[in-house]
């Protein structure tokens, strides 16, 4: 979060792509680092234990969302 928050205050657009059980602390690590409109993306939980395929098909998933994430004006 740290990383992205950097790149996003010197104007870089950043995607976070985390779990549903991290979503929290990501938007709470947001606001702490004034960006409290920022935004991850979602992910089902949990990852470990899956195969590439299965990785593969969450990631198509959430394609349309990171690129909105990515070209939304804020």
């Amino acid at each position: 979060m740290h990383d992205a928050m950097s790149l996003e205050n010197r104007g870089i657009p950043t995607v976070v792509i985390c779990t549903e059980p991290f979503v929290n602390s990501a938007t709470a690590h947001s606001q702490m680092f004034g960006r409290p409109n920022f935004k991850p993306v979602h992910i089902p939980h949990p990852l470990g234990g899956l195969d590439t395929e299965q990785i593969m098909q969450r990631a198509a998933a959430l394609r349309d969302q990171i690129v909105g994430v990515l070209t939304a004006s804020d």
